[in-house]
C-alpha cells in the first residue's frame, strides 16, 4: 500500500503533541512519524531510519536515505522538521545508532507504520475541552 504525503499532512493537524502514553511523548512521536510521510518516505524507509541519519546544516534537518542501493541526502522543509526534532529532543535519540521508532517489541515494521496511519485516518477529531465552571446563585434578598 502506498502512503500518502498529502493526507499525512492533514493528518498531521490531528496530531496533539502534548499526548503522552506510558510515559512517553506519543504526540510527537506521532507527528514525528507523520512528517516523515508527509516528505514522502516509504515504510520501509522510515522503520530502516536510525538516529544518526538526522543531522543539523545550517539550520535545515537532513536525512540520509537509502533508496535502490544509494544513499540520498533529503532536506526536510521547516513545518516537517520541527516534528522531527522535537522527537529527537524528547527521546534523547540524537547521534544515537537506534531506530528512530520502536514500538513494545522492537523496532516498528511497515505493517506497523500502515497500521498507524489507518488508525489516524479513522480515529474521530476530538472537539476542544470546555472547562467547568460553577454557576454562582444569585443572592436572594
Amino acid at each position: 500500500m502506498h502512503l500518502d504525503p498529502r493526507l499525512a499532512h492533514q493528518l498531521l493537524l490531528r496530531v496533539d503533541p502534548g499526548r503522552v502514553h506510558g510515559g512517553r511523548a506519543a504526540g510527537l512521536r506521532d507527528g514525528a512519524l507523520l512528517s516523515l510521510v508527509a516528505a514522502g518516505l516509504s515504510a520501509a524507509e522510515i522503520v530502516a531510519l536510525q538516529a544518526t541519519a538526522i543531522t543539523m546544516n545550517e539550520s535545515k534537518v537532513q536525512l540520509a536515505i537509502h533508496r535502490r542501493g544509494i544513499t540520498w541526502v533529503a532536506t526536510l522543509p521547516t513545518d516537517l522538521g520541527a516534528w522531527l526534532l522535537a522527537w529527537l529532543t524528547e527521546s534523547r535519540l540524537w547521534a544515537e545508532p537506534e531506530p528512530l521508532f520502536r514500538g513494545p517489541r522492537g523496532p516498528l515494521t511497515p505493517a506497523a507504520i500502515h497500521q498507524f496511519l489507518k488508525r489516524y485516518r479513522t480515529r474521530p477529531t476530538k472537539p476542544a475541552r470546555r472547562k467547568k465552571t460553577k454557576k454562582k446563585k444569585a443572592p436572594s434578598t
